[in-house]
C-alpha cells in the first residue's frame, strides 16, 4: 500500500510541484481531523503567498485527488489516511523544513524595484510639471496688454512698457562650437526686446551653476540676434541660493518665485 501510494504521489504531484502546494499538503494531511480556509492556512503555515493563490493550490490538490474539499467551497481537509501522511513526511517534510524563504531579501528587492519606479514617474511628472509652467508663463506674456516685466520679476533693469508680438517654447540654438542650446521661453515685444525665460519648477534652490548655465545661454543668444535686447529672466518656484540670487543682480536677470497672475 505504501508503494502504491508514493507511486501515485509521484505521478500527480507533478501538476503542484511547488513548496507551498507541498506544505499544504503535508499540514492537511497531518490535521485531517478538521477542515480548513485559505485564510486559517495562510496563518497557521505563516505563508507569504497570498489567500487567492492559496486557493488556487488547494483547487490543484483536490483535482489530483490527495485533499477534499469540505462543507463549502472555500473548506478543504486532508484525506484521513495515516499511510499517505507517513509518505507524506518522508518525502517532504524535510524540504519544507529546510525551506527558508528569505523574506527580507524578497522584500529589499521588492522595495528597490518600487523606488526606481517612483523615480522614474517622479521624472516623468517633473519633466511634465515643467513643461506646464512653461506653457503658463508664455500663455501669460500672450495675453497681457503692455506690461513691464516689473509686475513679474524682481530686479529687472528695464521697466519700459512691452508689447508681445511672439512667443515660443524651447528654442533651440547652437554655440559657436556645435554645443545646443535651448530658452526655455521667448517673448518678443514690437520693439525689439525679447523676453529670455528660464523657468525651474522643483522644491529645491536654484544653484548658483543654474543660473550661470543660464547666463551663458543669454550671451550666446545676443551674438546670435545682435539687433534684439535681451531681457532676461528666471523663474524658480524653489526660490534661489544666496550665492545665485547675487549673480542674478549682478548681471540683471530678473528672479521670481511665483507669477501672481497664474496658478502655479
Amino acid at each position: 500500500m505504501s508503494k502504491t501510494w508514493a507511486e501515485y504521489i509521484n505521478m500527480t504531484l507533478r501538476r503542484v510541484n511547488d513548496i507551498h502546494a507541498k506544505t499544504l499538503l503535508l499540514h492537511l494531511s497531518k490535521y485531517s481531523d478538521r477542515e480548513w480556509t485559505p485564510r486559517e492556512l495562510k496563518e497557521a503555515l505563516n505563508l507569504e503567498i497570498s489567500e487567492k493563490e492559496i486557493h488556487e493550490r488547494l483547487r490543484l490538490l483536490v483535482s489530483a485527488d490527495v485533499i477534499e474539499e469540505g462543507n463549502s467551497d472555500i473548506r478543504y481537509k486532508g484525506l484521513q489516511d495515516g499511510t499517505l501522511y507517513l509518505i507524506l513526511r518522508k518525502r517532504f517534510e524535510e524540504e519544507i523544513s529546510t525551506f527558508r524563504p528569505d523574506l527580507k531579501k524578497d522584500f529589499n528587492a521588492k522595495l528597490e524595484k518600487l523606488k526606481q519606479e517612483k523615480r522614474s514617474l517622479q521624472g516623468k511628472l517633473n519633466n511634465l510639471v515643467g513643461r506646464f509652467a512653461e506653457f503658463q508663463l508664455a500663455a501669460e506674456f500672450r495675453t497681457r496688454k503692455r506690461f513691464s516685466l516689473s509686475v513679474y520679476f524682481e530686479g529687472v533693469p528695464d521697466s519700459t512698457g512691452l508689447n508681445i508680438i511672439d512667443t515660443r517654447l524651447r528654442v533651440k540654438f547652437q554655440r559657436a562650437d556645435g554645443k545646443d542650446m535651448e530658452i526655455d521661453v521667448i517673448a518678443e515685444s514690437d520693439c525689439s526686446r525679447v523676453i529670455l525665460a528660464e523657468v525651474k519648477k522643483t522644491k529645491e534652490p536654484s544653484a548658483l551653476k543654474s543660473v550661470q548655465d543660464f547666463y551663458e545661454k543669454i550671451k550666446v543668444w545676443s551674438v546670435l540676434f545682435p539687433d534684439k535686447k535681451p531681457l532676461p529672466v528666471f523663474l524658480s518656484v524653489g526660490g534661489f541660493t544666496h550665492d545665485a540670487l547675487e549673480y542674478c543682480q549682478k548681471y540683471g536677470i530678473g528672479t521670481a518665485q511665483q507669477i501672481e497672475y497664474y496658478l502655479l
